[in-house]
């Protein structure tokens, strides 16, 4: 009998975990990403290297085979990728297409905030440089520029000095697939995350996650510990809100992931921005080991049209570490590792990048080079385990002596392809 396939689009450290879960549930993968090293070229039956965003064409490269469903979790930008793929390769679950929108546009989500009702702030947004300016004039500095549609903190910039605005919507523009760039007022307060999964019109499960921040200019995300430490109150209103969003949107499965601000004063919360997807930055690790539960195989089971189960195994005060370089260069060596796992509290050390590769400054999500897993009795002895961790690894990095820009241009799995990108079958096992 023929094997069935999962594709899944996109091919980082953040899917991967997808295509393990895939074989392990009995499935071939397929996968798809533009980079030739994309760690998923190995780990797939077949790796299609090209863009994420061409759902006309992966179809047809994929016509011939039994593909039973489509993901993509931890990136927004192929999204819409997911959505077409399902209708066209008659795949079992439809996603919604208010909650892909809403995953791909912030102005759009902006929108469906204000239709709810729910506490928003100002922005503009548009793909006219002159118009955003002038927009952005009217706006209290500081303010965050970011591409509309685009994710992994890729091109955004709080930008507190008027001059700078110009140079920092150029930069975003070169991030956004439309063109489209948006402004927002900066918002002051705590920021968290808030991972969840709906089943059957219910809030399956939810972790609330407190973010942490490189902070001002980029404000990429360095960590989550959960849970959150939120008054009840606050967190059931949070719940609510995640439910109605939902409800709007159509969205009555599947995962979805909301970044919020929590006002420390009244205790008001503002989203920021959603996707209904998987998190990334190793967020399905970070519930797997405070609550035991699968969310990887929760999406991949959705997809099948199958069911799928939520249940927590446990409880437990959790830390997820983002590990980065503060330079571009060579990764010469890693130290501590073995030091680092030996700790009570460490539950997985992960790191992608490997003696003699390139590695870069964390100006973007895609840049980090590994997930430190912690696991504790309290927030306490979470904080005093992170602090030991921090002194034992070491990224030994030869710097770079022609750096690279700060950003970049895109080469990540979400990019567009340039001119000439032919796809190109990479690797075909037979599973």
């Amino acid at each position: 009998m023929t094997k069935s396939h999962i594709l899944v689009l996109g091919g980082g450290e953040d899917q991967l975990p997808a295509y393990h879960e895939a074989r392990r549930l009995g499935h071939g993968v397929i996968g798809v990403d533009q980079r030739p090293e994309a760690l998923g070229a190995a780990a797939a039956d077949l790796f299609l290297c090209m863009t994420t965003r061409d759902p006309q064409r992966i179809a047809a490269m994929v016509g011939h085979l039994d593909v039973a469903a489509v993901v993509s979790p931890a990136s927004d930008a192929a999204q819409e990728s997911v959505a077409e793929l399902s209708r066209l390769l008659k795949t079992p679950h439809q996603p919604s297409p208010d909650a892909v929108r809403a995953s791909v546009d912030k102005g759009y989500f902006h929108s469906v905030l204000a239709r709810l009702g729910l506490p928003a702030y100002r922005h503009v947004q548009s793909d006219d440089p002159a118009e955003l300016r002038r927009a952005a004039a009217e706006l209290p500095m500081p303010v965050i520029v970011k591409p509309s549609d685009s994710s992994g903190s890729k091109g955004v910039q709080v930008v507190a000095d008027p001059e700078a605005l110009p140079a920092a919507l150029d930069e975003a523009r070169r991030y956004s697939f439309s063109g489209q760039v948006i402004v927002e007022e900066m918002l002051l307060g705590r920021h968290l995350s808030a991972e969840a999964f709906l089943q059957g019109a219910r809030l399956g499960t939810v972790a609330v996650t407190e973010r942490t921040t490189t902070g001002a200019p980029r404000m990429i995300t360095t960590g989550h510990t959960v849970p959150a430490e939120l008054a009840p109150a606050t967190e059931i209103r949070l719940r609510s809100l995640i439910m109605d969003v939902c409800e709007e949107l159509g969205h009555v499965d599947g995962p979805v992931n909301f970044d919020f601000v929590v006002d420390e004063h009244t205790e008001e919360i503002r989203f920021i921005e959603m996707g209904a997807r998987l998190g990334g930055n190793g967020m399905p690790l970070l519930v797997k080991h405070a609550y035991g539960i699968n969310t990887y195989e929760a999406a991949l089971r959705l997809a099948l049209g199958e069911d799928f189960d939520l249940t927590p195994r446990h409880n437990k005060k959790t830390a997820l570490r983002i590990l980065t370089s503060d330079t571009d260069g060579v990764l010469r060596a890693v130290e501590g590792a073995d030091a680092v796992r030996a700790l009570p509290q460490t539950a997985e050390l992960q790191i992608f990048a490997s003696p003699g590769g390139k590695v870069h400054r964390y100006t973007q999500a895609g840049h980090k080079l590994g997930y430190l897993l912690l696991v504790a009795d309290s927030h306490a002895e979470l904080r005093e385990a992170r602090a030991r961790a921090d002194a034992l690894l070491r990224f030994d990095v030869e710097p770079d002596p022609d750096r690279a820009p700060d950003i970049p241009p895109a080469t990540a799995t979400d990019a567009a392809p340039g001119p000439g990108s032919d796809t190109r079958l990479l690797t075909e096992k037979t599973p």
